[in-house]
């Protein structure tokens, strides 16, 4: 690897075996004397060194700041944290949308309910992101072998949304910024470093692909790299390697005996969502995704720093001990090649959204560019990259007033779904004197399975031929008519316009008890309109 320069870093940050060594001589009753802003900085000095020596103590730091904020301020979770926590309780090998691991990553929240189950949300996502995070630090790392470089990689992603407000909406984006990093740096490490890590690498691919299935681009690449040499071909009659590839087998099957009985329905889903049309979306997107990197770029250029080719990058491997920058090239061909397809896609045709594609290639891309700075001059560089967390914080502080301000009505945002998911459980609860368990027809009712404080299940079983999106596994037709059902009109629509015999022809047994509209309104501060809530009655 290359040799590390570590002028800059010891400019900045004192060792820690001076403290240690002040403090065992009694320099710390000196400290206790010194003036307050003294005994300050060397604080500060104190608490940057130790930073810098644990990347992982910034991330958990930067995890639980950005999950106490959004758990605060942040008025609902967004749509697809409701499909998760329904996809969870069905505890299936797949979905309609995704495989299995975005479902799964749900399950210890089943106990939870309200403000709790909300905040397992938030924290999860900024765990997977602090995850991400120290992964894009080791894999910088083992790239450039430059702990300043390493650092500057992950602290550039404090320009990107991808780490914060953008990564919210999502329930499967957060895995994959937090797998992707560690899945290149394993796949790196397994090839030049020891082929033991090959099992470990096959569980990370397989939780990655279990997650989404366009890790599969990333592992696509993988394959074809490994066959271009015979150094790197040699990994496929080790021990390790086969068990690990194994391993990776067998946590595929599950998901692919659920497609084949699920009529393949998460890539169906895709194509519904996709027509041909001409458009320059992808361009934005990838404008969106990747103006870090530029950022980034700039910031080298400026502070004197120079960009090679990833071929010609200078690594200690030229001495012989390996193909000359061979983990830098092979990481270039694994990351950036699938996005010529992707691109290339989503510019001939219309919908889905191009930032949820793209947003996992980004979060590793800085690892890659730093790894191709020229050795030397890293000093201003680094005295740069320091002022990238502010930048992070200026975003924190943005997200935290922009809430509290209630701009555009952020701060209000589907409260009312909120509020009308405990309002309708209490008036069931008054009629009938008993736990809601279904819920059905309208959307809003999808809104209740996660907010009410029962926790319902939604009036919906599997179809082939409707496939949709949230649905209650093995659904018994007796056990709803035992239990009863609260189906939910189209809000604007009083009982004397509702209808609901969309809902009943598939549930031909149900008779309804008795109608109630009643006021709702989707976000705080709304003006309420009329909505239609019909009771089916409970059958003991």
């Amino acid at each position: 690897m290359r040799k590390t320069d570590t002028s800059a870093p010891n400019a900045v940050f004192p060792p820690a075996s001076l403290a240690t060594g002040l403090v065992a001589n009694g320099a710390g009753d000196l400290l206790s004397h010194a003036p307050p802003t003294t005994r300050l900085t060397q604080h500060v000095r104190r608490f940057v060194a130790a930073a810098r020596r644990s990347p992982a103590a910034y991330v958990t730091l930067y995890a639980l700041i950005w999950s106490l904020v959004s758990a605060m301020l942040d008025p609902t979770v967004p749509f697809d944290a409701v499909e998760a926590y329904n996809w969870a309780r069905n505890v299936e090998w797949g979905t309609p949308k995704n495989p299995w691991l975005v479902g799964f990553s749900l399950w210890p929240a089943l106990g939870l309910h309200g403000n709790a189950l909300a905040a397992y949300w938030y924290l999860s996502h900024f765990a997977g992101v602090a995850g991400g995070l120290l992964g894009v630090w080791h894999l910088a790392h083992r790239l450039s072998g430059d702990r300043c470089l390493a650092w500057v990689a992950m602290l550039s992603l404090h320009l990107s949304g991808a780490i914060n407000i953008d990564i919210l909406p999502y329930n499967d984006n957060f895995l994959l910024v937090m797998l992707w990093p560690w899945m290149l740096w394993l796949f790196i490490r397994a090839m030049f470093d020891t082929p033991r890590l090959w099992p470990v690498f096959a569980v990370v691919a397989g939780l990655a692909a279990m997650t989404k299935y366009s890790t599969f681009a990333l592992l696509g690449m993988m394959f074809i790299v490994t066959l271009w040499t015979p150094q790197a071909r040699r990994h496929y009659r080790h021990p390790a390697f086969l068990l690990g590839l194994v391993i990776f087998v067998a946590m595929l099957v599950p998901n692919i005996v659920w497609l084949a009985h699920h009529d393949f329905a998460a890539f169906r889903w895709v194509d519904d969502q996709i027509k041909p049309h001409l458009n320059s979306r992808a361009l934005r997107g990838a404008l969106s995704a990747f103006y870090p990197l530029i950022v980034l770029a700039l910031i080298v250029r400026v502070t004197g720093g120079r960009l090679t080719w990833p071929w010609q990058v200078p690594t200690a491997s030229q001495q012989g001990m390996a193909p000359p920058c061979a983990p830098v090239v092979i990481v270039t061909c694994v990351l950036l090649p699938p996005l010529l397809p992707i691109l290339v896609y989503f510019t001939w045709h219309e919908g889905g959204r191009i930032s949820e594609w793209l947003q996992p290639f980004a979060i590793p891309a800085p690892a890659l560019l730093v790894a191709c700075v020229r050795p030397g001059g890293h000093a201003r560089l680094w005295r740069a990259a320091r002022w990238l967390p502010a930048a992070g914080a200026l975003v924190l502080l943005g997200y935290a007033g922009f809430l509290s301000a209630n701009v555009r009505n952020a701060g209000q945002k589907f409260v009312g779904l909120k509020e009308a998911s405990v309002s309708l459980e209490q008036r069931w609860q008054a009629r009938y004197h008993t736990p809601l368990r279904y819920v059905g027809h309208d959307n809003v009712a999808t809104w209740m399975t996660f907010y009410a404080p029962g926790n319902p299940h939604l009036l919906s079983r599997w179809s082939t031929e409707h496939r949709p999106n949230i649905y209650t596994k093995d659904i018994d037709a007796a056990d709803v008519r035992q239990q009863g059902v609260m189906l939910l009109g189209h809000p604007g629509k009083p009982c004397r316009r509702a209808g609901f015999g969309k809902t009943l022809v598939q549930w031909p047994d149900l008779q309804i008890d008795a109608y109630e509209t009643v006021p709702f309104t989707y976000h705080g501060n709304g003006d309420p309109v009329p909505m239609c809530v019909a009771y089916v009655a409970p059958q003991p």
